[in-house]
């Protein structure tokens, strides 16, 4: 089941959170996830798996965040929660962007599979746990034909 984030989950993506990622958001941020922003939860047999946080801006969205819990990861439900969280978006964006470490390729392979393509790179963006950094790589999704033709 995709769903609202609420309180009742920030333990739950706090951890999924800090399994993922080298550099975690704090519960703290989740928190103010739930107010600010669109922010969805994927759920297995009552327990919270996942989550997606989408920033709206006018008929724009970024997305923030996404993560699911490793051992569940490989199963399609990053793909149903990422497009299952944007078709919840009110506004109906003419273009989501997202930024993704050049490393991670099952995500990059994700948003490819969602309609994404890059269109840009951020040259030592992220921070690395041996203190070099890795290149973004930016990615967008037109969610109209006719913003899409522009990228063509």
């Amino acid at each position: 089941m995709i769903r609202s984030m609420h309180s009742s989950d920030l333990a739950a993506v706090t951890a999924i959170e800090q399994l993922v990622q080298s550099h975690p958001w704090n519960e703290q941020q989740f928190k103010e996830s739930i107010v600010a922003y669109h922010s969805t939860v994927i759920e297995q047999e009552g327990d919270v798996v996942g989550f997606c946080i989408l920033q709206p801006v006018l008929d724009e969205a970024n997305l923030l965040l996404m993560a699911v819990h490793p051992s569940q990861q490989g199963k399609g439900l990053g793909f149903k929660l990422l497009e299952a969280s944007l078709n919840q978006l009110k506004n109906n964006p003419l273009q989501v962007f997202l930024e993704v470490r050049e490393s991670n390729q099952h995500a990059i392979a994700l948003y490819e599979k969602s309609g994404f393509h890059q269109i840009d790179l951020r040259k030592n963006y992220y921070p690395k746990a041996d203190g070099s950094r890795e290149h973004a790589i930016i990615m967008v999704k037109s969610c109209s034909d006719d913003f899409a033709a522009l990228f063509k």
